[in-house]
C-alpha cells in the first residue's frame, strides 16, 4: 500500500537558468521561474537539512532556503473573531 512520506520544499536561487536541469536529481522540480531564476524543489523531509547543505556547495546555486510553511499557524477557523476580539481589549 501507498505509504505518504513527509516532504519539503526548498527555493533554490540559481547563477544561470541552463542548471535548472542539474536539480532534478535532488527532487521534484514543481516550479521554475527563469525571470527570477529560482525554482522551488519537493524533497523528503528527513533529508532537507543534508540536502540543503550539499546544495548550498554546488558552484551552479547562489543560495538554498527551507519552506517555513509547517511554522505558520494554519488554523484559519474564527481567525477573525480572534482579531475583533484582540482589537476591543486594547
Amino acid at each position: 500500500m501507498f505509504e505518504k512520506k513527509e516532504r519539503t520544499s526548498l527555493a533554490i536561487y540559481l547563477h544561470y537558468n541552463r542548471d535548472a536541469r542539474k536539480l532534478s536529481q535532488f527532487g521534484d522540480i514543481v516550479y521554475h521561474s527563469r525571470r527570477l531564476r529560482y525554482l522551488i524543489l519537493y524533497v523528503d523531509g528527513q533529508q532537507a537539512a543534508d540536502l540543503k547543505e550539499k546544495l548550498e556547495k554546488e558552484k551552479f546555486v547562489k543560495r538554498v532556503e527551507p519552506s517555513y510553511i509547517k511554522d505558520l499557524d494554519q488554523n484559519f477557523v474564527g481567525s477573525l473573531w480572534r482579531e475583533e476580539e484582540k482589537n476591543i481589549v486594547l
